[in-house]
């Protein structure tokens, strides 16, 4: 698995540096970029989502301070940004137009994309959910590939908002952009799971914690859908 993330990499540095030159743009290498960026912060993740809940102060402090394991950050140049980068390029050719039908096939694109990511993940224990247990059956694969689809997606919206930006405009909207998304999804989107998870709510507690977070990143899809859906318009 880490073999064929690497050279996935070095494919799409040598693609994005092809681009960069061919429509004299460097959005697509500052996206991979981007992804880079955005693994910094997974060990937040990791503590909110993918450890015991019954965590000390000290042992948080541990988890955050570990550094980030090199397969994900060479990974995290791809996850997110891959099909967001093939959907931009699709624009850039006029195969691909921003629009309120698209933009929900786009979506849909992204999740069957982070499902099967997910799936040969899980087959060649790169990693495993092993921890985490979500009422009536819901599976964490699944939560985890809509919560990345949504983060495809919002990278999406900004390489379509800034492809037309000046250099130094276009690179301080998408480097910070696998981040920042990063962290509303997971943050703020996630948080009454998270939260409930932490605190070791009643099943109750945590099926409404579920229902609320999916609801949220149902909503944020739809705000993102219609921002894609204004840009056809400008």
């Amino acid at each position: 698995m880490e073999l064929a993330a690497t050279l996935l990499l070095i494919v799409c540095y040598g693609a994005a540096g092809y681009l960069a030159w061919a429509q004299r743009t460097p959005l697509y290498l500052l996206a991979l970029i981007s992804g880079h960026l955005g693994a910094l912060i997974s060990p937040l993740w990791r503590v909110l989502y993918g450890v015991s809940y019954s965590l000390d102060l000290p042992t948080v402090q541990t988890l955050l301070g570990q550094p980030v394991p090199w397969p994900v950050i060479l990974g995290s140049g791809w996850y997110y940004t891959l099909p967001a980068l093939v959907v931009f390029f699709l624009f850039s050719t006029r195969w691909w137009f921003p629009g309120a039908i698209t933009g929900v096939l786009t979506y849909m694109t992204f999740l069957l994309y982070h499902l099967l990511i997910e799936a040969v993940g899980l087959r060649s224990r790169a990693w495993s959910y092993g921890e985490i247990s979500l009422p009536l059956g819901f599976s964490a694969p699944l939560l985890a590939a809509l919560m990345a689809s949504l983060i495809s997606y919002g990278v999406l919206y900004a390489l379509l908002a800034a492809h037309r930006f000046a250099w130094p405009s276009m690179a301080v909207s998408i480097l910070p952009s696998v981040l920042v998304v990063s962290l509303l999804v997971y943050g703020l989107l996630g948080a009454p799971l998270w939260l409930a998870l932490m605190l070791e709510g009643q099943a109750w507690a945590i099926l409404v914690a579920l229902v609320t977070s999916i609801g949220l990143l149902v909503w944020a899809g739809q705000i993102i859908t219609g921002g894609i859906s204004r840009l056809s318009t400008s």
